[in-house]
């Protein structure tokens, strides 16, 4: 209804206005935490309460070489044999009500839990997932999959890939900058390979043109009905319309995210100008974070940015975003980086414009900035600051292109909304909304598959896995001593799987999971814990589109090996003994 008459932009405002609402109407309840999601786009959302623990604890991790064995190298494979589980505990007050960390804090008792089968599952068990799904795309019609293929999903592979070499290259030459630039590379790595996965998917896997073959039959089915014709027709065409600019948009938009998202220097220049502008503002209209209550939140924000600052770092990524765009037609026409696009060429001259602009600001200077914060809107101005002349330039164009996108967006909603309910009448049937980070359940089998020509993968790895990877000399396979010791001993315990003769590491099933589930409880048929969700092999990333049992794996550890780790090689028993494990 708050959207109802509004297009484009004005839509998706009134729509975020709405449930911003109900929200913090709901979070008025102490210890609430909501959300109100969008289940059909554009059409259905629902609000969702959680209690929310905040006061939570670790209690135990596997080592690094355990916790993360396979490292990138086996990120989305399959064979797996990585150990990736901890232990936390979540604390409220003496009365059992949420609250932060307090020493008076006692261990939360909830009214029911899962339990945990040590026993573990066979090959063509029933299992199931309760989990939070991130995002999926089931529902969106062909033009939305042709805009992930053809420009979203190559142009961010190919700009990750990018950073990713020069991030590596830098940590290669420096301890201390291989400690701050690894999370960031693990990130990009993450979404690079998932992103390269979809590709290949989408080259195997003819999901557009079923799409286009069911838009063209739902077409028929409106052209066939009077009133659903009057109401419907030229629906498709509309919806194409709306997708145009969206081709040209999403590599623009992507760039304006990247320089903001992985540049400190950058970063720097959008937090003061930002706070400027929120300065002239009574303190009750300002941001949060710029409120005179929350001083210290920001104050420790610039501690944060100043002691993750790479220059080097921010130089090439600023010369890889400037380089890739200089290969892009989409890119020919952006009024900011025409300077970028002649003289010496992209990479000469963006490395000048980063030392010569960017950099020598004053406010690259950690004393020199925190001064900056408490001058007047008027006196800051008055610096003319260099960082804050490009913020200004790069993001002043960036966002009108950002503006454009939501326009579109606004108008696909309304339509994906009449899209959703004629193709429910056309289905005579409802259908599951794609995932949105609520809870979902997923049911399936332990079950291998074949993903090539004369290959069939098994649904379990094991400790001897294990080991024949920790001898190849690959980095991502460090092997411990312990790990190598109780292996030669055969030193399973109950955990030892006969059929198999060894001990289970990893699972794979058919269940329907992406990302967001990782660390969902894998259950069996009688709802007990036999493994934990973390991952799906190689040819799986495709079905965020598209689920079928011929492709679409996930990958979980074993519980048995989680519980074999805790007692024979970290030397806590007790914990199992907790949860009443013998």
């Amino acid at each position: 209804a708050a959207a109802e008459g509004k297009e484009g932009s004005d839509r998706i405002n009134a729509i975020n206005k709405a449930r911003k609402m109900l929200v913090d109407d709901a979070q008025k309840e102490p210890g609430i935490k909501a959300e109100v999601a969008e289940m059909f786009i554009g059409k259905t959302w629902v609000l969702f309460k959680y209690r929310e623990l905040t006061d939570v604890r670790l209690v135990y991790v596997p080592a690094r070489a355990i916790g993360n064995f396979g490292g990138e190298t086996d990120n989305w494979v399959w064979p797996r044999h990585t150990g990736d589980f901890a232990f936390l505990r979540a604390y409220v007050a003496p009365d059992g009500s949420p609250r932060g960390f307090n020493k008076e804090n006692v261990p939360y008792k909830p009214k029911k839990f899962l339990k945990v089968n040590p026993d573990g599952v066979k090959e063509n068990d029933f299992v199931f997932v309760l989990g939070y799904p991130g995002v999926t795309y089931r529902n969106r019609p062909s033009e939305f999959l042709k805009l992930h293929r053809d420009v979203r999903l190559p142009y961010t592979q190919q700009l990750f890939a990018g950073l990713i070499d020069e991030y590596e290259k830098l940590s290669a030459s420096n301890p201390s900058w291989k400690l701050k630039l690894d999370p960031q590379i693990k990130s990009l790595a993450n979404t690079e390979k998932n992103f390269r996965g979809k590709l290949v998917g989408f080259n195997k896997v003819d999901i557009i043109a079923q799409k286009e073959r069911e838009e063209a039959e739902l077409e028929n089915f409106i052209a066939s009905d009077p009133q659903l014709k009057a109401k419907y027709s030229g629906l498709m065409a509309k919806i194409k319309k709306e997708y145009e600019p969206l081709f040209k948009l999403t590599s623009l938009n992507t760039f304006g995210v990247v320089l903001s998202r992985f540049s400190t220097t950058y970063q720097l220049g959008e937090l003061i100008t930002e706070y400027m502008e929120a300065k002239k503002l009574p303190d009750d209209k300002r941001p949060n974070i710029f409120k005179e209550k929350n001083k210290s939140q920001l104050l420790a924000t610039v501690d944060e940015l100043f002691a993750n600052h790479i220059y080097e770092a921010d130089l090439a990524q600023f010369k890889v975003l400037i380089t890739d765009a200089s290969k892009r037609a989409e890119f020919s026409d952006v009024a900011a980086l025409q300077k970028f696009f002649k003289g010496r060429g992209a990479v000469v001259e963006a490395e000048d414009f980063f030392r010569n602009k960017m950099s020598k600001s004053e406010l690259m200077n950690k004393d020199y900035f925190l001064k900056a914060l408490e001058m007047s809107p008027d006196v800051f101005e008055e610096t003319n600051d260099p960082l804050v002349t490009v913020y200004r330039e790069f993001d002043g164009e960036f966002a009108a292109y950002a503006e454009l996108a939501k326009n579109a967006e606004g108008n696909l909603n309304a339509l994906l909304a009449d899209f959703i309910e004629v193709k429910k009448q056309f289905m005579e049937r409802s259908f599951i909304p794609d995932a949105n980070s609520t809870l979902r359940l997923t049911y399936g089998y332990i079950k291998g598959y074949a993903p090539a020509d004369a290959t069939y993968y098994k649904p379990f790895t094991t400790l001897s896995g294990v080991i024949e990877k920790g001898i190849t000399g690959n980095p991502d396979y460090t092997l411990l001593p312990k790990i190598k010791e109780l292996w030669q001993k055969k030193d399973y315990g109950r955990f030892k799987d006969e059929a198999l003769d060894d001990l289970p590491v990893a699972i794979l099933y058919n269940l329907d999971t992406t990302g967001g589930n990782s660390g969902s409880p894998v259950l069996d048929a009688w709802g007990r814990v036999i493994g934990l969700n973390f991952d799906r092999a190689f040819g799986a990333t495709i079905n965020d589109y598209a689920w079928s049992e011929d492709y679409s794996r996930s990958i979980g550890v074993d519980i048995r090996y989680v519980l074999w780790n805790v007692a024979k090689v970290g030397g806590a028993p007790h914990l199992l003994t907790e949860m009443g494990i013998n």
